[in-house]
């Protein structure tokens, strides 16, 4: 009763405000960055598949993927892909780009990360969600029959997207050049996550190896909660993308209280 005679706040409550406030601020940011950029949303997942169908027609391999047809397979998988990209390279950026919100001392570093990867996970649902209707409405067999599952996974993905921002944000506030790295080491795990062919092709020993990569396992599983008939390699799981994401979000949390300082003052 005290408090709301002071007309104080609870903590939380500062939060949930701080929180709304930047969602808004990130959204109207993120949709009129420039004149394309509500349509870039639906645009770019869509290139990427016009392009490898393409391409794997010049080249003259098979489109067959065992268990489901080879475009609703390579739209679930680009679109889980990108979700998780853009949450780490947006959640990388998102310090810098909210810099001079931290003059109030009630935003911290770690509310504008946490937030925007919030956003761009909601974003990245709703682009999948009008991809799967769209191809569903061209006669192509992609609603998903265990719908409940492929939002598990998601909901992993997002979880191990901003655990990869968190930790990648501080690394990058205090060290700018490794963005650079960062944009290179996702490069090769778009091909290494199963995204354009199709594990089960290769060999078992570098299939072993291939394992390492939790992005794997989300999208092996993904895919298969998306088609019946379709097998994921074996040995996917997961609870192995949810301690990947766990450790990742603990890690990145525990560097942001650890260089908070830092992180406002620079």
């Amino acid at each position: 009763m005290k408090q709301k005679l002071n007309g104080e706040r609870s903590p939380y409550l500062v939060t949930w405000h701080v929180w709304s406030a930047l969602f808004l601020r990130e959204f109207v940011s993120r949709m009129t960055a420039d004149r394309f950029a509500p349509v870039w949303l639906f645009l770019h997942p869509i290139l990427h598949i016009v392009i490898l169908v393409a391409i794997r027609d010049f080249i003259g391999r098979s489109r067959i993927v065992p268990g489901a047809e080879f475009i609703p397979w390579l739209v679930v998988g680009i679109t889980t892909f990108i979700m998780f990209r853009t949450l780490w390279m947006q959640g990388m950026n998102a310090i810098s780009a909210n810099k001079a919100l931290f003059a109030y001392r009630q935003v911290h570093p770690t509310d504008t990360v946490i937030v925007r990867c919030a956003m761009e996970a909601k974003l990245q649902l709703f682009v999948m969600a009008i991809m799967v209707a769209g191809f569903a409405a061209l006669g192509f067999n992609i609603i998903p029959h265990h719908p409940l599952g492929a939002l598990e996974v998601l909901f992993a993905m997002t979880l191990l997207g901003l655990g990869m921002g968190l930790c990648s944000s501080v690394v990058v506030t205090f060290f700018p050049e490794a963005a650079k790295i960062v944009s290179l080491i996702v490069f090769p795990l778009y091909f290494l996550s199963g995204v354009i062919l199709p594990v089960q092709i290769m060999p078992h020993a570098i299939q072993e190896y291939l394992l390492y990569n939790p992005l794997l396992h989300a999208i092996e599983l993904i895919r298969a909660d998306f088609f019946s008939t379709y097998h994921p390699v074996r040995g996917v799981e997961l609870m192995y993308v949810y301690e990947w994401a766990v450790c990742t979000v603990l890690l990145g949390l525990a560097l942001h209280v650890r260089y908070k300082v830092r992180l406002v003052a620079s």
